[in-house]
């Protein structure tokens, strides 16, 4: 008889192969002769032991291999117990301009220290300035020839729905071309003496740690543009008054990543020997796509004034460690001033940062000032149609406000 699934599942062979996997399972009694012999100090071993013994093999260095990363725990050779609150390029402080005064012990001032406000209302420019403007202004958002895959666009309406892609200038490149040219044309404006006492620089890193009572701060910024000079800008004049804004009951450190692995350690990128190496103006550079807050939530206009403050009091602690030593603390023997100007391309935000001390506990009675004013839209459209390039509502008095600072010392 031809065997079938149902004479099969009765077979006897089937009920010897269930029979074996379940005698297979069975867990081997306890006999207490391996306690005896480790009594004796004999030592048991496995047959795996024997048959299979493990072998350590040694690890050859070869030319090309990477290393094994360093786990990101306490055993890492950088790793500190006390917390390290880490401001840098990619985050916003979450409370703005007031939380950015507690963090650097600033007093706000609303305008322009008076030296850059008379040389902005005395300054004669010559005619042909605010189209050399405008065409510095078109060159670098509408003529350049890059043709790179821009970020995505998303439809608020629809957000799952992916929008065709876009190909122009990026960001980076816009902004690079922007700054150099208005540089550029300042430094046409300027006297040879002011321009012989000015070096820019690039891309430059900043780090500087410095102790907020109990908080450890450490600011670890970068500047797309540097103006550095001869001389230092000279000490603002005069009596300012006003007090540090009030958080209660938000603590000032409030959104700022912490870190426990890092290195104590102050970083200007020029050597204080050089005889151009003191910071005069700072440029940053504002991207929507790179630059948010914690929980991803657009920037406000008071979050990107606070970024313009902590670049500039960035710079100057990283200048002031270097003059001074690292464990530098208290009052200045000299103020640095430094100028910072932040834009995105469109709109410029200027500010006028005066370091004298570097004690920014809440019980310091020194305070730095914080002159700034209110961002200014160097132009609303910029772009083609109708096959032709457009500008629209250009404004001049951001180039003024620029040369003005070019021109400071």
């Amino acid at each position: 008889m031809r065997l079938t699934n149902t004479l099969c599942a009765q077979h006897i062979g089937w009920h010897f192969k269930k029979h074996w996997l379940v005698q297979g399972k069975r867990v081997p009694k306890e006999t207490g002769a391996a306690a005896e012999l480790l009594k004796l100090g004999i030592t048991i071993k496995t047959p795996e032991d024997i048959l299979n013994p493990k072998v350590e093999m040694p690890r050859v260095n070869i030319v090309g291999d990477r290393e094994r990363p360093i786990p990101l725990d306490s055993s890492h050779p950088n790793w500190h117990s006390k917390v390290c609150h880490s401001i840098s390029d990619t985050n916003v402080v979450v409370g703005g301009l007031p939380q950015a005064q507690v963090l650097t012990n600033s007093i706000e001032i609303p305008t322009f220290p008076k030296k850059i406000e008379d040389a902005i209302a005395n300054q004669e420019l010559p005619s042909s300035i605010d189209k050399n403007v405008k065409h510095a202004i078109l060159s670098s958002h509408v003529y350049d020839a890059e043709q790179v895959k821009l970020p995505k666009v998303r439809n608020p309406d629809r957000p799952n729905f992916n929008l065709p892609r876009t190909y122009g200038i990026s960001h980076e490149r816009i902004n690079r071309l922007l700054i150099n040219k208005l540089l550029h044309e300042s430094e046409k404006l300027a006297n040879e003496s002011v321009t012989l006492q000015r070096k820019w620089m690039d891309n430059a890193p900043f780090q500087a740690f410095i102790s907020q009572d109990d908080n450890l701060l450490n600011f670890d910024l970068s500047a797309q543009k540097v103006v550095v000079a001869n001389k230092a800008i000279e000490a603002i004049k005069g009596k300012f008054e006003g007090n540090v804004p009030d958080l209660y009951p938000m603590k000032c450190t409030i959104s700022i990543p912490k870190q426990h692995i890092y290195v104590n350690e102050n970083f200007y990128p020029l050597s204080a020997d050089l005889t151009c190496a003191h910071p005069h103006t700072i440029f940053s550079v504002f991207n929507k796509h790179l630059v948010n807050n914690v929980h991803k939530s657009e920037v406000t206009s008071s979050q990107l004034h606070a970024r313009t403050l902590l670049k500039a009091f960035g710079v100057a602690v990283a200048r002031a460690k270097q003059l001074h030593g690292d464990s530098a603390g208290g009052v200045l023997p000299k103020p640095i001033v430094v100028q910072s100007v932040q834009t995105d391309g469109r709109t410029f935000h200027f500010g006028v940062l005066q370091l004298n001390t570097l004690d920014i506990g809440a019980n310091s009675s020194t305070k730095n000032l914080w002159f700034q004013r209110q961002s200014y839209d160097l132009f609303s459209e910029c772009g083609y149609k109708g096959g032709k390039s457009f500008l629209e509502n250009y404004n001049g008095d951001v180039f003024r406000i620029l040369n003005a600072f070019y021109n400071n010392s």
